[in-house]
């Protein structure tokens, strides 16, 4: 399960992580000073996309990006520094232990960056201190013993998959601020944190997504037409970014949030989708798939969407994407040898 930023940062207080000050808000507010407006939505490269903002006025700010669909906002003090740096928390699983991966260019580009750095950190023994003096060799800075045992708790102790800081801020000081988190929680082992799925308000789910690095997105429904679908898409040249099953009978909320998702990853500019409707609706489908894309323009991100569809209620599935310019195939194989050209 995958927390939004401020969810993330609440976890970080709890680790000993220090985070700037902050408030979460629906509506706009009134700020006194420069401070940071980010809009809280379950995916990446919000900053790049214009949806974090540096601003002298916070209430207007929130009403342009209200505009766009956002609909939570974490409004944060505005934290002058003068580098940034990339730190985070996972489990090699090959060895069952934590590593600590660490980069002296945070940021934005951090994806694209070839210096980082992976420490690993044994289970049976914990964070040392000749840990933290490594890592802090490397990266150049002191006082990273509390961002590294607390990223080290969250994987260890809540069971994150993930657990990352990018940027850290180093101050002129030299004192440090996570600026921004990204956690992400094992499923399996969410029945061992009720108190945060209580604290959150959120509810224990198995997360569809799993990322596999590729460019083209993969929405199916039913885990063996997904991997089919992944497999045709491979074979035909195609490089699969994920794996998302949207299960039966998925409604259109169902369906505008998977897209959304799979649109968010890193590099995927084309969603394949196959869907076989039983109990899923077709004209529900078609209208989770327009109302994803209408969000995603109005975020300023263009993604092409290339749809199978048939079963219950097709010809009006058919019908309301064909009238939004969406491709709709009810045989895959030609769906993959258009859009596998396009």
């Amino acid at each position: 399960m995958r927390l939004y930023e401020y969810e993330g940062k609440e976890l970080f207080k709890m680790v000993g992580i220090k985070v700037p000050k902050g408030v979460i808000t629906s509506e706009p507010i009134k700020w006194e000073g420069k401070a940071v407006v980010k809009s809280q939505l379950l995916e990446g490269a919000r900053g790049k996309r214009g949806l974090v903002r540096v601003t002298d006025d916070v209430y207007n700010t929130i009403l342009e990006l209200k505009k766009l669909g956002i609909q939570k906002f974490l409004v944060e003090e505005y934290i002058p520094h003068s580098k940034e740096l990339y730190l985070s928390a996972l489990i090699d699983r090959d060895t069952g232990d934590p590593l600590i991966a660490a980069s002296p260019e945070g940021g934005i580009d951090i994806e694209s960056s070839t210096n980082v750095k992976t420490f690993r950190i044994p289970l049976e023994r914990g964070v040392k201190t000749y840990d933290v003096i490594a890592i802090e060799k490397y990266l150049g800075v002191k006082g990273l013993e509390p961002f590294i045992k607390g990223l080290y708790s969250l994987v260890v102790d809540y069971n994150a998959e993930l657990a990352e800081i990018n940027p850290l801020a180093v101050l002129d000081n030299g004192n440090l601020v996570a600026l921004d988190s990204k956690v992400i929680l094992d499923d399996n082992a969410l029945y061992l944190h009720e108190d945060l799925l209580k604290k959150f308000n959120r509810q224990e789910q198995v997360e569809s997504l799993v990322e596999l690095g590729g460019d083209i997105g993969i929405v199916g429904n039913g885990a063996g037409l997904t991997m089919a679908t992944m497999d045709m898409v491979k074979l035909s040249g195609g490089n699969p970014a994920d794996f998302y099953d949207i299960g039966g009978g998925a409604g259109r909320e169902k369906v505008r949030e998977a897209l959304l998702k799979v649109a968010s990853l890193p590099g995927v500019t084309r969603v394949f989708m196959n869907i076989y409707g039983g109990i899923t609706r077709c004209d529900e489908v078609a209208i989770g798939i327009v109302n994803a894309l209408n969000e995603l323009e109005k975020q300023g991100k263009k993604i092409k969407v290339y749809v199978r569809l048939v079963g219950t209620n097709e010809e009006e599935g058919w019908r309301i994407l064909k009238e939004h310019n969406i491709p709709v195939y009810q045989d895959f194989k030609t769906l993959l040898g258009e859009a596998l050209r396009s």
